[in-house]
């Protein structure tokens, strides 16, 4: 089955299935929910294995799309066996990830510093020094975590979601967000990012995904994507700095939160070709760090469509 084929799937769902749907991913994420406050974490990770197996053999479209991706970005340099390997282990990731967001509210600092390991700590702070700064990650290890991880630093953190599709599942994960000590902003609230960075505070981003508006078409990985020019338009705006910030999974299942140097942004005046380059610069941050762990990432998701003509025509010059 190809990648279109996969995606007519996922879109051609009749309202009662969807509903349906909906109620079965409300009543998994109250039961998580539970679960994760009353069991440790190493069998929160249990839990989360199991999940993220089931998953894998159940969701065969999601499995077919990761894999087709990983044999578009790496080719012949990932065999089949390699290919299948990192995506389970993205699948397991993401069944952890949820779990651990959910049970972040109900663990000690000294459960945290055990399983969160902060490292070049110093990037963030120069970048803070200099006035609000934008978090960038992907869908990347935990990037839950990730934020979380700025909140525990002492910041100044919201961050910008794409809510479940149902709302009580939404205002779940919202509400151990909030008590990780994050602020929840939807993407729709410009006014409330711009305040956020011209106050001198932080602000997290996940621009890793298909922007289905307003996203312009740059490399991604070597392949034109559909990229969110919002990282880059804000900066522009506000003179924040953008910070490439990481939570990686080991394979022990604790978490090596990192932060690159913040992004050197063009300045040349010429503000469409700024947030253009600017964009790119984003992606390369991003692409970089998948391509180096590639089990890290959701590739379950068609992050590379069928560009405009004019974008094909130019990629095949």
């Amino acid at each position: 089955m190809n990648s279109s084929t996969a995606s007519s799937r996922l879109h051609d769902k009749s309202p009662l299935r969807r509903r349906a749907e909906q109620r079965v991913i409300r009543w998994v994420t109250g039961a998580f929910a539970l679960l994760a406050r009353l069991l440790p974490l190493e069998v929160l990770h249990d839990i989360g294995d199991a999940v993220g197996s089931l998953l894998y053999c159940l969701l065969g479209h999601r499995r077919q799309i990761g894999i087709e991706n990983l044999e578009k970005i790496f080719g012949d340099r990932l065999d089949a066996w390699d290919r299948a390997r990192i995506v389970h282990f993205s699948m397991r990731n993401m069944a952890k990830t949820m779990l651990e967001l959910l049970k972040v509210p109900w663990m000690s600092e000294e459960d945290l510093q055990h399983f969160a390991h902060l490292r070049d700590t110093d990037n963030f702070q120069q970048a803070v020094d200099r006035g609000g700064v934008i978090a960038i990650t992907g869908h990347f290890g935990n990037w839950e975590l990730a934020a979380a991880s700025i909140a525990r630093l002492g910041y100044q953190l919201s961050v910008i979601a794409r809510d479940a599709n149902d709302q009580d599942t939404a205002n779940i994960i919202n509400r151990s967000r909030e008590m990780a000590g994050e602020r929840v902003l939807p993407r729709e609230s410009v006014r409330e990012m711009l305040k956020t960075l011209r106050d001198g505070h932080i602000l997290g981003i996940l621009p890793d995904q298909h922007a289905n508006r307003g996203g312009i078409w740059v490399p991604f990985m070597g392949y034109p994507a559909c990229t969110a020019t919002g990282p880059a338009t804000l900066a522009n705006r506000t003179g924040a700095s953008i910070v490439p910030t990481f939570a990686r999974r080991t394979e022990d299942d604790e978490l090596d939160v990192y932060f690159l140097p913040a992004i050197a942004l063009p300045d040349t005046g010429d503000r469409e070709a700024d947030i253009r380059r600017g964009t790119e610069l984003v992606n390369e941050a991003l692409g970089e760090q998948i391509m180096k762990y590639p089990e890290q990432w959701v590739w379950m998701h068609r992050r590379w469509r069928e560009p405009p003509e004019e974008i094909a025509a130019g990629q095949a010059e």
